[in-house]
């Protein structure tokens, strides 16, 4: 059973059944809950000082604002050791990126319904600033905006169903330049075996794309590569990090030319 099991009954009644659901990109104890109130996917982390805290915490803020492209939080709860999430539980599957998926179009289709969220005045405070330290101050003015942005793109935060398409793991949503989201689904495009060329045809189908100055393209570029280089300097080991950073490289080569 769940750590927390007896938090979460005020929301679920008695448990019939919970299964494990993935590794949950650094969530404690990601858990699919079958129950008297029905069935959520809950989430929870320890409830301690830290960015896997706050990073929930901004979740459950952002959640009322984008339950247009992400499953709705039904309820969150906390005590001394836990803080945990109850959300819709949506079958479905994560996408495929690589070229020639029938699932690009619905990648596309949900990140342009992103684009028309409104900023949340709860989210003003929270500028986008992780590229700032690879960027100059020019640089930086480029990536400032105020576009609600989802930067934690990739194939499996991507939950398609027969009836839509959703955005998983909004636990750092920032505001930035519309640049940073089509830049980030570029390189990851670039990383699923695309051509840099064939990713700047899906992008450049995103309006954040089209709303974005190349200026700005070849800035959050070369500090995107920045940020992996560094990551990469820290954990060399990991081969998903160093494809990634020569993902960054074909990307910054390709859109400045």
């Amino acid at each position: 059973m769940i750590p927390f099991t007896d938090l979460i009954r005020a929301h679920t009644g008695e448990a019939s059944r919970v299964r494990p659901a993935g590794e949950g990109h650094g969530w404690s104890t990601p858990a699919l809950v079958s129950s008297d109130q029905g069935e959520f996917f809950v989430k929870g982390v320890p409830n301690r000082p830290g960015g896997r805290l706050d990073s929930a915490r901004r979740e459950a803020t952002i959640n009322p604002f984008v339950r247009d492209v992400t499953p709705t939080m039904r309820w969150q709860a906390e005590d001394e050791h836990w803080f945990v999430m109850g959300f819709d539980a949506i079958e479905g599957r994560p996408a495929d990126f690589l070229p020639g998926s029938s699932d690009l179009g619905r990648v596309v289709e949900v990140l342009n319904r992103v684009s028309k969220i409104p900023l949340p005045a709860v989210a003003r405070g929270w500028e986008e600033t992780r590229w700032d330290r690879f960027a100059t101050d020019d640089e930086k003015a480029l990536l400032r905006g105020d576009s609600l942005t989802y930067t934690d793109v990739h194939e499996l935060n991507f939950l398609l169903t027969e009836g839509g398409t959703w955005l998983l793991d909004w636990g750092w949503p920032t505001h930035g330049a519309p640049i940073i989201m089509p830049s980030d689904l570029a390189v990851q495009l670039v990383a699923a075996h695309h051509s840099p060329e064939s990713a700047e045809g899906w992008v450049g189908q995103l309006e954040a794309w089209k709303a974005s100055s190349l200026e700005s393209a070849i800035a959050f570029a070369r500090a995107n590569v920045g940020l992996y280089e560094w990551q990469v300097e820290a954990r060399p080991e990991q081969e998903w990090l160093v494809a990634m950073l020569d993902a960054a490289k074909a990307w910054h080569q390709h859109v400045k030319g």
